[in-house]
């Protein structure tokens, strides 16, 4: 059974709220396929960093794609 999952790209520059534009740091994978992603961004001369959902990203920036497939295969032992 293989399963394919889209992530947006880590390095990738998203605009979570109408102040913040933040670059995708991490991609985690978690049970039943959920994706969160951490992103940071400058505060001022402070340096933020949370976890968003994909629901979060009102936007990805930039010119090219920032998106690409996965896949998994489950192999049995």
């Amino acid at each position: 059974m293989k399963n394919d999952i889209e992530i947006i790209n880590v390095g990738s520059y998203v605009r979570l709220s109408e102040e913040i534009m933040a670059k995708v740091i991490t991609v985690a994978i978690h049970q039943g396929n959920v994706v969160q992603y951490e992103c940071s961004w400058w505060c001022g001369e402070t340096r933020a960093r949370d976890w968003f959902s994909e629901d979060d990203v009102q936007e990805i920036l930039g010119a090219k794609p920032h998106k690409m497939k996965i896949g998994f295969s489950n192999v049995k032992v």
